[in-house]
């Protein structure tokens, strides 16, 4: 076992190659349970130890037959991969042992083979790009998120342009993203080796919601399925949604009003917005030649701040009726929009929210919550007047055992209203996307803040780390 290689290799200072069984099972611990942290149909993933750093170990099921050929030749080209933006490929195993096997009733032994086909990648410890996904108004910052979407580009037109792979499950589950954010995209063809030689597939192996429609309904592969998959990663990240923009000019109130929040408004985000939403739509179309390739988009991608904060004048990322110097901000403000009960057994609890009005009109608001036989919010509706505030109260009936946290567990609706409405009308305003006025609804988070062991709350942290590969 020469664990020396291995950490060279993971400094940077030899190239991947082949390594030894009994050394990734000594690193892994034998592929202890403790070590695991991922597994699928296809595979397990085993966090590997070394003294100078940390690797991926990803042991293929030995049930899962792979030819020799194919599996080689992912390898090769997993060997001829470098680029920021995608895992680092450390080294491989393939290993292949007999062991006599004795049969109740049968004199001889019976002898079997045993295969063990591994792959080994540096660690990335801040797990997938799924957990750091939500809306327009809380989690990461734009620059953060367009930083993200700029690298999974350039790993993908490294893939695609310089490499001629295709990865055809592109999802935030297969984006790591290191401790500095940088997203590094993972399991390219690794799971379809018996595939891959091939422009159609029988097996459906893509994920739903990112898989594109020609590839699900006839099994046709090309470089089109990935920009498909892209382009719903972008929405997503744009918006915290699969689901296509219905109106891009909410998109950008929402991230207008958490920009002025904050002091971060300029021209530039919104441009960038903008050209995100186009650019993730275009991907989505169902016809694939009317998609982009991806060496089609990375200079708009790649396109960064010019000098003095000038940006490219292009009309193709208008900002529709969006005017984001002239008008105010109209979204009623919210805080917090996570709601933390002190979670006590059989005890009441509540919590506050507080709704702001900054706006010149009155806002009508409406609090709507999953579970009412729960919850009581208190006022549950009201209409704010003008440059005011209104606390809502939550509480929370005594539960007989500790309730998970929740997403999306409250929705507050709100609306422009005329002056004179009254509280005794609440009943006839509607709020529903079709209606006249621009009805916004913001989703409110549960998380219940418990007491517990300190042995309960570290394997809690650890449990967290099983980020990546294989949904």
């Amino acid at each position: 076992m020469n664990h020396e290689v291995l950490e060279r290799i993971l400094d940077g200072r030899e190239n991947p190659t082949n390594l030894s069984l009994p050394l990734l099972k000594d690193i892994t611990e034998n592929f202890s349970e403790d070590r695991e942290i991922g597994h699928g149909g296809f595979a397990t993933v085993y966090k590997g130890v070394l003294p100078n750093g940390n690797v991926a170990v990803k042991r293929i099921k030995s049930c899962h037959s792979i030819k020799e050929t194919l599996f080689y030749r992912e390898v090769n080209s997993l060997l001829n991969i470098e680029h920021e933006n995608v895992v680092r490929f450390l080294g491989f195993c393939a290993s292949t042992d007999q062991i006599a096997i004795q049969i109740e009733g049968l004199k001889e032994r019976i002898y079997a083979e045993v295969r063990e086909r591994l792959l080994c990648f540096e660690y990335i410890s801040n797990g997938s790009l799924t957990k750091y996904i939500t809306d327009e108004l809380r989690g990461l910052e734009w620059k953060t998120r367009y930083e993200i979407i700029r690298g999974i580009c350039e790993g993908l037109y490294h893939l695609h342009k310089e490499k001629q792979i295709y990865h055809m499950d592109m999802k935030p589950d297969n984006i790591l993203l290191d401790n500095d954010m940088v997203p590094k995209i993972t399991d390219f063809g690794l799971s379809r080796l018996d595939e891959m030689t091939q422009t159609m597939s029988k097996d459906r192996l893509g994920s739903l919601g990112y898989c594109a429609p020609e590839y699900w309904s006839q099994g046709k592969m090309s470089f089109k399925s990935d920009m498909y998959s892209l382009g719903v990663i972008i929405i997503e990240l744009v918006t915290g949604q699969k689901a296509l923009p219905i109106n891009n000019n909410k998109i950008l109130r929402r991230w207008r009003h958490r920009w002025r929040k904050t002091g971060k408004e300029t021209q530039l985000v919104y441009q960038q917005v903008a050209k995100c939403i186009r650019i993730g739509l275009l991907c989505q179309e169902i016809d694939p030649s009317e998609r982009p390739f991806i060496w089609d988009i990375i200079d708009d991608i790649r396109q960064a701040e010019g000098v003095n904060g000038s940006i490219k004048n292009d009309s193709q990322y208008k900002f529709g009726q969006i005017s984001p110097y002239l008008e105010d901000d109209d979204m009623l403000g919210i805080e917090p929009l996570e709601l933390h009960f002190p979670f006590q057994l059989n005890k009441q609890m509540s919590c506050t929210i507080q709704l702001t009005n900054e706006t010149g009109s009155y806002i009508a608001f409406n609090v709507e919550h999953m579970n009412p036989l729960s919850y009581c919010a208190q006022p549950q509706k009201d209409i704010i007047p003008p440059r005011s505030k209104c606390n809502v109260e939550i509480t929370m009936q005594p539960q007989a055992k500790a309730p998970r946290d929740h997403t999306s567990e409250f929705t507050v609706w709100s609306t422009k209203v005329n002056d004179g409405l009254a509280i005794e009308d609440m009943a006839t305003i509607k709020f529903i996307k079709e209606a006249i006025n621009v009805v916004d609804d913001v989703n409110l988070d549960v998380a219940f803040d418990i007491s517990e062991p300190q042995e309960a709350s570290e394997k809690t942290s650890v449990d967290l780390l099983s980020w990546w590969w294989f949904v």
